[in-house]
């Protein structure tokens, strides 16, 4: 039950439909060493028994809402919490016991930082760890456009930061987080700690898997925090050239060729002395030539 002190830690987990893997997600944070925060979890009109499972739970703030989509959710949830800083969690992904704990001292000795992440990896998949784990600190914003490299359930974000920003935008049903991360990298200082302190799950239900849909919101996201004054051109051709390759191969998953081709010709034109952007508008236009029209994944 929230005290008269606030948090130091607002935990926002919104969650919709998954109350078994929504348990485990919260026994994560029921497990962290740092212990000054608070657990809010907004529950986005499920129907499947993750109400009645809350309501039973006396450590959670809990917000119940007809369904509204991950980004209200996560709004929501921020609207409602009294921590310093927000962490934000999928209610299908785990963290090891010591991430709060890292990241609470970190921001302690770097008050200028706007948000912190850490490295994920899939759960369940054989990841290394380094040798000496280490923060970078500064300018990401370049490293984050290249290589959108952020997770959502590893960050924390000051909260004076997430209100500036004006929160995770409704209007991107897919890439919503991307846009918030770019925004904070172009105004604050930002870090990263290469250990993986966050697990992800993966499976054909995720919203990552209509990649239509991703490569959309992704393309006008970079398009729109496109700074060429900070951005080298190379960089930003680059970047462009992978996600023409990106949207190709999720017109080729989706059987259409036509599609595909005229994506992958794009990624040649932005790069046209890369190997890997002819490998590929080579491959399909052949393909396309002979007629072969087979699903792939590209």
């Amino acid at each position: 039950m929230p005290s008269d002190k606030p948090p130091f830690v607002s935990v926002i987990i919104p969650t919709f439909n998954r109350l078994e893997l929504l348990k485990e997600t919260v026994a994560s944070v029921r497990q962290q060493t740092f212990r000054d925060f608070e657990i809010i979890v907004v529950n986005d009109g499920s129907g499947d028994g993750t109400t009645e499972w809350l309501a039973a739970q006396t450590d959670l703030r809990v917000l119940e809402q007809e369904n509204q989509g991950i980004a209200t959710s996560r709004n929501n949830g921020a609207a409602i919490a009294r921590g310093r800083w927000f962490a934000f969690l999928d209610h299908d992904d785990l963290w090891a016991p010591e991430k709060l704990e890292v990241q609470a001292k970190f921001v302690a000795a770097n008050a200028d930082v706007g948000l912190v992440a850490t490295r994920h990896v899939r759960l369940g998949k054989h990841h290394g760890r380094p040798r000496r784990a280490a923060w970078i600190k500064g300018d990401l914003l370049v490293k984050e456009f290249a290589e959108s490299f952020i997770h959502t359930s590893s960050v924390m974000i000051r909260k004076e930061v997430f209100e500036e920003i004006k929160g995770f935008p409704p209007s991107y049903r897919f890439a919503d987080e991307f846009d918030v991360w770019l925004k904070i990298a172009a105004a604050y200082p930002i870090a990263y700690y290469d250990q993986p302190l966050v697990f992800i799950r993966f499976y054909e239900s995720n919203t990552s898997h209509n990649r239509i849909g991703v490569r959309t919101d992704t393309y006008d996201i970079l398009m729109k925090n496109y700074d060429p004054e900070r951005i080298p051109r190379p960089v930003f051709l680059r970047t462009m050239s992978d996600h023409d390759i990106s949207f190709g191969r999720a017109h080729v998953k989706a059987g259409d060729l036509t599609e595909a081709l005229k994506w992958f010709r794009s990624s040649v034109r932005r790069t046209p002395l890369r190997l890997r952007s002819w490998r590929y508008y080579l491959k399909y236009r052949i393909m396309h030539a002979c007629g072969i029209l087979n699903r792939t994944n590209g």
